[in-house]
């Protein structure tokens, strides 16, 4: 039952907001982790092995037809079948006198090809190899034969060289910035994801409202780790004309308020921790201390001698001494003291179990070392 109450109390967007507020450096380094893993990973795959690695060489030949202009059309030489020529013997024949027998027929035509880019006169022949000192090879064997195809074929009156690159390294479609948004972007949604992942399995309490909904006990008030710094360093003496000490102790007086009215009556309250015993003293004598310091300044000596019959002490962790549990029957009431943000909703769940099993009556509970800046944000409080 507990644990369907928790699934379907909701999400705290107010909350998760505050919780993560911190925290959002981290989504950036994830962004940004994300990104150099993204972009390093295509370079590693696409662009640094060296068998990934080709050079381009480009020529242009001008190629002067021996006929008039308005025949150009007619001429078999055409963009269409340039790169079929080049394969063909009466071409390639003469390249690969050019070459060293090692270098196949084969490896020079894959490296070849050619075409006519717009005027059917200029020739642009691109050879592509793994090294460039190979594609420099093809090129100036394919430039040799092209020239002698220009002297030999009567349909031509010559070729010419126009120009010719050196062999440069081809940047396949380079995608660095690309592989990098995608990294980021991944990365964010990975990070954003395993961040509500977090959220839904931490059941830890962080406000009043955790307690009520997901355990059904009362939440008294708050003991932030401010206050406890301030008692620490003052003795537990406050100056109640220092309004930045008021501030301090809004929560104190909420809490006390509540402990008031919910254990009116009793004499006797026992403060049991859930996550350590430092917890339980240190609870009960906040509590203590806060009712001794409103029965000093109570003008009214009936109502503080009424407010200091009841009396809040300590006791061990149950877990620790069985015995805990039967003096725990002869108070009058129980308050839990629950650590702020420690990941302790399964300790609440069996400690509150353990206590309705053997008929402790639980008043409410206070929570321990509360994030002041938090709470005042989450609550709207100014000072």
């Amino acid at each position: 039952m507990e644990n369907q109450r928790y699934w379907q109390e909701g999400m705290d967007w107010k909350r998760i907001f505050l919780l993560w507020g911190k925290k959002v450096w981290l989504l950036a380094a994830a962004g940004l982790a994300g990104a150099v893993l993204g972009g390093g990973i295509y370079l590693a795959v696409c662009v640094l092995p060296a068998a990934n690695r080709e050079y381009e060489t480009v020529s242009k030949l001008y190629l002067n037809f021996n006929c008039e202009p308005e025949d150009f059309n007619e001429l078999s030489y055409n963009g269409y079948t340039w790169n079929d020529l080049m394969a063909t013997d009466p071409i390639l024949n003469i390249t690969m006198e050019n070459l060293p027998p090692e270098i196949g027929r084969e490896t020079v035509i894959g490296a070849t090809k050619a075409e006519i880019l717009s005027d059917i006169r200029l020739l642009t022949i691109t050879i592509t190899a793994d090294r460039p000192e190979l594609a420099a090879q093809i090129m100036e064997a394919t430039q040799a034969s092209l020239v002698h195809l220009g002297e030999t074929d009567e349909l031509f009156e010559s070729i010419e060289i126009y120009s010719t690159t050196e062999p440069e390294q081809i940047v396949w479609d380079n995608r660095t910035a690309r592989a990098m948004i995608t990294g980021a972007a991944i990365a964010l949604l990975a990070a954003f994801l395993a961040a509500a992942f977090y959220y839904v399995m931490d059941d830890s309490v962080y406000v009043a409202e955790d307690l009520r909904k997901r355990y059904g006990v009362l939440a008294m008030g708050i003991l932030t780790e401010e206050s406890r710094r301030d008692k620490e360093n003052d003795g537990g003496v406050r100056n109640r004309g220092d309004e930045e000490g008021h501030s301090r102790t809004g929560f104190e007086k909420e809490l006390l308020a509540n402990y008031c009215y919910l254990c009116r009556g009793m004499k006797k309250v026992a403060v049991v921790s859930v996550d350590s015993a430092e917890d339980g003293e240190e609870a009960a004598k906040r509590i203590e201390q806060l009712m001794e310091e409103a029965n000093l300044s109570e003008k009214d000596g009936a109502a503080a001698g009424n407010r200091r019959k009841s009396v809040c002490v300590a006791f061990g962790m149950p877990e620790e001494d069985g015995d805990v549990y039967r003096r725990l029957r002869d108070v009058d009431g129980v308050i839990l003291a629950v650590r702020f943000g420690g990941r302790n909703g399964k300790k609440i769940e069996r400690m509150m179990g353990n206590l309705e099993n053997q008929d402790c009556r639980v008043v409410g509970a206070v929570i321990v070392d509360g994030n002041e800046k938090f709470l005042r944000m989450y609550y709207g409080e100014r000072h």
